[in-house]
């Protein structure tokens, strides 16, 4: 499959818009006696130091990230985790002072924070067959079990960012696991328009709205980049993609993509060869726009913030994006930081 054209991209979101907006908002008015704090009140005294977006991607395993974090070491590091990635660095030792969550799925996202009501769910094998995290089709129960009570262990020590698009039972999970949760709402569509969705949803809780890239990885790093407003941004997880090696089967939408395409499914996907590892990546439709989104979002960043891809995978690379190893970058940022906080 080449290159997906504007019109094609312009249809995965107009999808994506139309997935989630309803239900986005039917959880934007649940969510409205929990909201306390927004975004915008957060207290943050590490302004200068650099801060590192875990994403889910298959490289978060693949690359070892958390053995160089604590080979190199990463005190004076802001870590901001996709809900996706909290239980991968909690079950290393590594503590994140935020985790970002935004996917309004009623049931699965909860998965990430432990989930207080897994054995009372119908079966789902969604992450028995993806890459996200490797550890959770082993055995799901016993993972789940411990997964609550890292997360009851450690919450207090963690600020919540969640989207008011997010399942009750993701807000409910956060609160008495003691997070400190701060809320924002996504930029669904222009707010300017007449009969804007976002508006809509604005009005029912006033909150700031801020715009997502489709998905959380995006979010985690403009939260990073516009609230936190750190100078340096290391992404770590954010593949937008699949190793060569991976069977399709084990990609995210294979489903949707062996429905377009139920006699050779390979059609679907997109291959992207990275100059940097000199590898060629393939993703869907969905991964690759998303990526395109991204690639959008670092145009636009304030020009005195640095971005950096340390994932040591995938395909998201461009102009405003530099590349570097993780420890690399670890060793460049920290002693700057050190410096820069005399």
């Amino acid at each position: 499959m080449k290159d997906l054209s504007p019109d094609q991209l312009q249809l995965i979101a107009k999808a994506t818009f139309t997935k989630t907006a309803e239900i986005g908002l039917k959880h934007a008015l649940l969510n409205k006696p929990f909201v306390k704090k927004s975004v915008k009140e957060i207290v943050d005294p590490g302004f200068h130091d650099p801060a590192l977006v875990v994403s889910a991607g298959p490289s978060l395993h693949r690359a070892k990230p958390i053995e160089t974090l604590k080979r190199v070491g990463y005190e004076g590091l802001t870590i901001v985790a996709c809900d996706g990635a909290l239980g991968f660095l909690l079950r290393n030792g590594v503590i994140p002072q935020y985790v970002v969550s935004v996917d309004p799925h009623p049931d699965r996202i909860v998965r990430w924070f432990g989930d207080t009501k897994l054995a009372q769910r119908a079966p789902d094998a969604y992450f028995r067959n993806q890459d996200l995290d490797p550890k959770v089709g082993e055995n799901e129960r016993r993972y789940n079990d411990e997964l609550v009570k890292l997360v009851n262990q450690h919450g207090p020590r963690i600020k919540a960012i969640l989207s008011t698009s997010v399942a009750p039972d993701v807000t409910e999970r956060c609160i008495e696991s003691g997070m400190d949760v701060y809320w924002w709402n996504p930029l669904y569509d222009d707010v300017d328009a007449p009969d804007s969705f976002t508006r809509k949803i604005n009005a029912v809780n006033k909150l700031p709205c801020l715009v997502t890239g489709g998905n959380v990885g995006s979010r985690s790093y403009v939260f990073t980049a516009a609230i936190l407003n750190r100078p340096k941004i290391g992404l770590s997880g954010m593949d937008f993609s699949y190793a060569p090696e991976t069977p399709l089967h084990m990609t995210q939408y294979y489903d949707v993509i062996k429905q377009l395409y139920p006699d050779n499914p390979e059609e679907g996907y997109i291959k992207v060869h990275n100059p940097h590892l000199d590898k060629t990546w393939y993703t869907d439709p969905t991964y690759f726009w998303y990526r395109n989104c991204f690639l959008q979002l670092a145009e636009a960043a304030p020009e005195g913030i640095e971005t950096i891809n340390c994932t040591e995978g995938g395909i998201l690379f461009g102009e405003r994006i530099g590349w570097s190893t993780l420890e690399g970058f670890l060793k460049s940022s920290l002693k700057t930081a050190g410096s820069s906080r005399g």
